[in-house]
């Protein structure tokens, strides 16, 4: 993992990004491209080295233009999931079309809470 100037982490696959400047214990996933199983680990390990800072809010950001197939919703129940259990919040940002009918239609959209934008998802109570 490499860490940016800025404070960003970068994996192959996935950028990491402190936003406790605009909200405490805040933290910003981006995966980076197409999601596959390896995606799925580095984020799983990306939010693990991210409890031992603080972390109570996960954005998981997911308005880039990956397809958001069946391996993703497999990844982001795993993380909502695994979030749940240690009281981490979880709010994903992506389009209701592609990423929220996708959650509907595998009756897991009462899981996570949606919105259109990261800086909507930073806002919302």
């Amino acid at each position: 993992m490499q860490v940016t100037d800025q404070g960003s982490s970068v994996t192959q696959s996935v950028l990491v990004e402190p936003l406790d400047h605009l909200r405490p214990g805040a933290r910003l996933l981006r995966p980076c491209g197409p999601f596959h199983a390896r995606t799925g680990i580095e984020l799983m390990a990306a939010i693990d080295g991210q409890r031992a800072h603080g972390l109570d809010l996960l954005i998981l950001d997911l308005t880039g233009p990956a397809v958001f197939g069946p391996v993703a919703l497999q990844i982001v129940v795993q993380i909502a999931t695994e979030l749940r259990r240690v009281e981490v919040g979880l709010r994903l940002a992506g389009s209701e079309q592609a990423v929220g009918w996708p959650l509907t239609v595998a009756g897991v959209r009462s899981l996570f809470t949606l919105h259109d934008t990261v800086g909507e998802a930073l806002r919302a109570r």
